[in-house]
């Protein structure tokens, strides 16, 4: 009887160490997983700089559609002008682009105003719809007086 509680006790012992290795082994991975998120997180958390507005207004938006309009001079050359519309303001029911108020349902050249928004405007002609937005840069330049 005292051998089978010896090898009774050799086999529960051999078991805890066992279950105490696994244990080791189950918590170096998750500690190494632990270490591969927080790596995530730290180059997610990292401050990226982006490009300064002089910047991003020297690039060529490649978004922008274009409006052409054919404009012959002598009848044998032809020349390309491009317009390019920009919201400047949004007031009391009314837009500023490029630089002139409209209300709804006026035309901005060869474009109807159909919606004015708190933030945007949609332009649509039977072509083409553009939505125009208030850029940061227009935003900061707008000067209100108390008169």
């Amino acid at each position: 009887m005292g051998d089978e509680v010896l090898k009774k006790s050799i086999l529960f012992i051999t078991f805890i160490v066992f279950l105490a290795n696994l244990n080791a082994i189950a918590n170096d991975n998750f500690k190494n997983e632990i270490k591969k998120y927080d790596d995530l997180f730290k180059q997610i958390g990292e401050k990226r700089v982006g490009a300064s507005n002089k910047r991003i207004d020297s690039i060529k938006n490649p978004f922008i559609l274009v409006y052409k309009k054919n404009i012959s001079l002598d009848g044998n050359t032809t020349l390309k002008s491009r317009i390019i519309y920009t919201l400047n303001a949004i007031f009391n029911n009314k837009a500023k682009i490029n630089g002139k108020w409209y209300k709804l349902n006026s035309n901005v050249n060869d474009y109807k105003l159909v919606k004015i928004s708190s933030k945007s405007v949609i332009i649509k002609n039977e072509h083409s719809k553009k939505e125009l937005f208030i850029r940061k840069s227009d935003v900061s330049q707008i000067k209100f007086s108390s008169k």
